[in-house]
């Protein structure tokens, strides 16, 4: 069955919904960076997080999630409004002089960038606390975003079996025009629900017509994409990275290895330039 995210509102008590199910997703990226049960799920709800995140956006913008916790765990996973994803992990502080350590935040603090196709960029950040990564991914919502929000996930592994993954997830948002009351309401009615393991063995429509009959009330669709891995690396983008590096530094790693090699971190996919490339790249400089 193929991945699914919902959303829409209820605009009987004026907030915003998100049902999504990503175990396709995240099972394909766990198998490809192998990753272990508690990666894995560390990963996945960070997947999560980006894409309801990127449900809460408007036009072509995409969300990043970017988080390290107190054990040298961290995660960057990327989601655009149509579930269009990509993530990575890892287990502990890469190797010194690796230059991914340069992208991996200090402990304990979690950045969100908002990314906005042919424009500027927004990042906020806020500090982690000692809990879930679901009260962190809230306490973001309060502090940043200035909203009310539920939210529930689900990640479920089978333990020999780590890359076949369950990871499913509900986040509700207050709209403006939400009363306390109304919040209130949301509240008393969907977080029971969200305890409950028979919810999460729902599909995710499934799943919207439980949320209905705990709220008495419709749940209007406004959306339903088909979330999945997409890597948007391509060999212009690596081109620039090596630009950017210079033509001294350029040879200077031809001369050491006989070819750049740059492997992309989310998808794999590894990208050689020999010397007659290079010298295709930095044309323009010697003329």
């Amino acid at each position: 069955m193929a991945d699914q995210v919902i959303l829409g509102i209820h605009p009987q008590n004026h907030f915003r919904f998100s049902i999504a199910e990503i175990s396709n997703t995240a099972s394909e990226i766990s198998k490809l960076h192998q990753l272990n049960q508690e990666m894995s799920v560390f990963l996945s709800k960070t997947m999560l997080g980006a894409l309801f995140l990127a449900e809460m956006t408007k036009n072509q913008q995409r969300v990043s999630i970017q988080w390290k916790d107190d054990n040298n765990k961290s995660a960057l996973a990327y989601s655009d409004r149509y579930g269009r994803m990509k993530a990575v992990a890892y287990g502990d502080r890469l190797e010194e002089g690796d230059i991914r350590n340069e992208f991996i935040l200090g402990q304990g603090i979690m950045k969100v960038i908002r990314w906005q196709y042919d424009s500027d960029f927004y990042q906020s950040y806020t500090n982690l606390i000692e809990d879930t990564f679901e009260t962190n991914f809230l306490k973001y919502l309060g502090e940043s975003e200035q909203v009310k929000s539920i939210v529930g996930m689900d990640v479920e592994t089978q333990k020999d079996v780590v890359s076949s993954l369950r990871v499913k997830g509900v986040m509700f948002e207050a709209l403006p025009e939400a009363t306390e009351e109304d919040i209130v309401f949301i509240k008393k009615n969907i977080e029971p629900l969200l305890k409950k393991e028979s919810f999460w063995n729902l599909s995710a429509e499934e799943m919207r017509s439980e949320l209905m009959i705990a709220l008495s009330s419709e749940l209007l669709v406004l959306s339903t994409e088909e979330p999945a891995f997409i890597c948007d690396c391509s060999r212009f983008k690596v081109s620039e990275i090596i630009l950017s590096l210079g033509r001294i530094e350029a040879d200077s790693i031809l001369d050491e290895l006989g070819q750049i090699e740059i492997t992309c971190e989310f998808c794999k996919t590894a990208y050689q330039y020999n010397q007659e490339d290079v010298q295709v790249l930095f044309k323009d400089e010697a003329n």
